[in-house]
This record gives C-alpha cells, sequence and structure tokens, in this order.
C-alpha cells in the first residue's frame, strides 16, 4: 500500500508547489503598476497555477483509476 501512496504524494506535492509559486508569482505582479506586469502575471502565474490543477487532478484520476483495478 505504501508502494502506491509514495508516487501519489510525489505529485502532490509537485502540484502544490506549482500552485504555491503561481500564486506568489501572480501576488507579487499585483504590486508592479505597469502593463507587463498583466502579461506577465497571465504568461508565468496563471501558467503555473493551470499547470498545478491539471497535475492535481491528473494524479487524483490515475490513482483513483489504479485502485479499481
Amino acid at each position: 500500500m505504501t508502494t502506491d501512496v509514495l508516487p501519489l504524494q510525489r505529485k502532490l506535492k509537485t502540484a502544490a508547489i506549482l500552485l504555491i509559486a503561481g500564486l506568489l508569482f501572480e501576488g507579487f505582479s499585483l504590486y508592479w503598476a505597469h502593463p507587463t506586469s498583466f502579461l506577465l502575471f497571465i504568461g508565468i502565474g496563471a501558467t503555473l497555477v493551470l499547470a498545478g490543477i491539471a497535475i492535481y487532478l491528473i494524479a487524483i484520476s490515475r490513482h483513483s483509476v489504479a485502485g479499481k483495478l
């Protein structure tokens, strides 16, 4: 059972790190009053957040499917 959980935990930690990094980047870009900050907010911050969400959802779905087989 622990061999099943360890890869899931690793993927969830990766997703959490990406989400936190994206949110921090978005938070810092809100303090910068320049038009480029919006592009960085969407380009880097939102991409990191979406990547974290995607990794989380894929990890959960693959873990639940593997548990049923």
